[in-house]
């Protein structure tokens, strides 16, 4: 799910000018402070890369792309990808990677959510084939056994990924016993793999409701994933850092998929579904440290409503 854009001259941040500067240290980095019901972690102290670790390709051939250039699909001017056609820049065809994904995946990405702004764009580019967007009220109808789709949303139906793994697992158990027992497909996960789709809803918090509400996706069963903060820029007021990003939703989701029916041992098989988000991650932390170090930074004043 999509944090809100903060339309300001700086990378989505707002924070006064005065605590920055005094969080900043000798050596160039700044500590986490606070604002309001907002909190940043900027590289200070109990900083620590997000990524690190992960097995996410060399951004190389991103800081070589110099300017923008017409995408090959709809010819809108592009930087490094088109939100639009999600097609990679004719300059970076073949030199990013992809990633084949275990099961199909479906954004439905609210009318107001900003293209150039959303991370599920990322997905679509870099799993071209397995992933599709749809702008609502368009909703992918589903041909298939509506047991095997799943909707990732907090919903008061909702139930952990593991626990749906058990669930089905025992389903299958009773079958069983019903009848001759059958040769299953070998797995080396916990749980063989019984998913076919699953769909995610690309907005903000504020506005996932009206579509989670629609008639057609009612009946899907609900998942939430292990609680993971969010490692988002732009993070939402009055709400906990364990709200993603849509393209962490979708990346966790897949991890945590992996582990329960596939392979309960994750070799990173996904982390370049985060090439582009983990890219901007770190060019948005540098120009933030950058443009306080040089004294450039010009938060956003909130001026108090007065009342009539």
């Amino acid at each position: 799910m999509e944090a809100s854009e903060d339309k300001s001259n700086h990378p989505g941040i707002v924070v006064p000018q005065e605590t920055l500067q005094k969080n900043v240290k000798k050596d160039g980095t700044f500590s986490g402070c606070t604002n309001g019901d907002r909190e940043y972690d900027n590289g200070g102290d109990s900083y620590a890369d997000p990524f690190e670790g992960m097995k996410i390709d060399s951004h190389d051939v991103l800081h070589k792309v110099v300017g923008r250039t017409k995408c090959p699909g709809c010819h809108a001017s592009r930087k490094w990808f088109c939100y639009s056609c999600f097609r990679l820049v004719s300059e970076l065809e073949g030199k990013v990677p992809s990633v084949k994904l275990p099961v199909k995946v479906d954004i439905i990405k609210h009318p107001r959510e900003l293209e150039g702004k959303s991370t599920a764009v990322h997905a679509a580019v870099i799993a071209n084939d397995d992933v599709k967007v749809h702008i609502y009220p368009c909703i992918p109808e589903f041909e298939e056994d509506l047991e095997k789709v799943l909707l990732v949303f907090p919903s008061s139906s909702a139930i952990p990924l593991e626990e749906y793994a058990k669930k089905h697992r025992r389903n299958e158990d009773s079958h069983d016993e019903d009848g001759p027992r059958l040769k299953r497909p070998k797995h080396d996960g916990k749980y063989g793999t019984t998913v076919n789709r699953v769909i995610f809803i690309d907005s903000t918090w504020n506005q996932t409701s009206s579509i989670y509400r629609d008639d057609r996706l009612q009946g899907l069963q609900c998942v939430v994933l292990k609680s993971v903060k969010t490692s988002f820029w732009r993070k939402q007021e009055k709400k906990p850092d364990t709200y993603l990003a849509t393209i962490e939703a979708i990346y966790h989701f897949l991890v945590e998929y992996h582990q329960l029916f596939i392979d309960s041992e994750y070799d990173g098989r996904y982390d370049n579904l985060l090439y582009f988000y983990s890219f901007l991650h770190k060019i948005v932390q540098q120009n933030m440290k950058e443009r306080i170090l040089q004294g450039t930074f010009k938060p956003r004043v909130k001026t108090p409503k007065t009342k009539r």
